[in-house]
């Protein structure tokens, strides 16, 4: 503010001192220019301390607030506590735990999107190593009484949990000799099948809840150690709540189970030196 007083022409002609002094030097610190200028800095530094603290205020009322999103359903799914109840809370007006176990937390993995006038909930567990896995009758049905009673009045729930979707591949790779045995092994390590791992590893990697590219698959196949490349002959699926495999006919697959587990690969690979 000093700066641009002293910068204007107007306020030079007035005081009559020449261009480029400085404040500091033409007034001093009890100079009424001074003592009016320190007024208007601290009123402006008290406004933005308000405004500062209000923002803040109301930041804290938004994230505290119910709002009923798919992002939200989300994010009380993954907050479930197996064996504990809700208490009401009268400042979020909602449920909440009053202690958080993250060892009671069984749901691992969840999947919300909305149907249109209701909203639909796939969830699963985890297994030891960390996979996606169906989650018992009984768990099933503690989290879907959370849910409700978490939810806001008049939203319709659907909730199911599934073992993931069964893939089969069927698939033709050309490979280096010098890097795979003609049964795809790693010849420096015979226990390593770069190409089984690479598709479940791609399988693993899709988002709960998401879709099988068959372009991505075999760009993963493809990008496997001792690959020179690929053939996709086809890609069938067993749903989680179904009994017979289905051939995938487009690009793409929505799981029914939310996640995919690869089932008897070895079978569904040739391998061959040209193709």
């Amino acid at each position: 503010m000093t700066q641009q007083f002293m910068e204007d022409a107007t306020i030079q002609e007035l005081y009559n001192f020449p261009a480029g002094s400085v404040f500091e030097d033409t007034f001093s610190a009890v100079s009424l220019e001074s003592i009016w200028f320190s007024i208007v800095a601290s009123g402006i530094y008290v406004l933005e301390s308000l405004f500062d603290a209000f923002r803040e205020d109301v930041d804290k009322k938004i994230a505290g607030a119910v709002v009923a999103s798919i992002p939200w359903y989300h994010k009380i799914a993954l907050q479930f506590q197996y064996g504990d109840s809700l208490v009401y809370d009268e400042k979020t007006q909602g449920f909440v735990y009053p202690v958080i176990d993250t060892a009671k937390q069984l749901v691992k993995f969840a999947a919300c999107r909305d149907v249109g006038g209701g909203v639909y909930v796939l969830v699963a567990g985890a297994d030891s190593n960390g996979n996606p896995v169906a989650l018992s009758s009984a768990v099933l049905s503690a989290f879907e009484s959370y849910l409700r009673e978490c939810k806001p009045a008049g939203v319709l729930l659907t909730v199911h949990s599934y073992n993931p979707d069964q893939v089969r591949v069927v698939m033709t790779v050309q490979y280096d000799p010098q890097i795979l045995t003609s049964s795809g092994e790693l010849i420096t390590d015979p226990s390593v099948k770069p190409v089984e791992d690479a598709v479940n590893g791609y399988l693993r990697g899709i988002v709960y809840g998401g879709v099988l590219n068959k372009t991505k698959l075999v760009d993963a196949v493809q990008a496997a150690r001792g690959v020179l490349d690929v053939v996709l002959d086809s890609v069938s699926v067993k749903p989680a709540n179904g009994a017979n495999y289905v051939t995938v006919t487009g690009n793409n697959y929505q799981s029914v189970g939310g996640a995919f587990k690869s089932n008897n690969l070895t079978s569904g690979i040739t391998y061959v030196l040209s193709l």
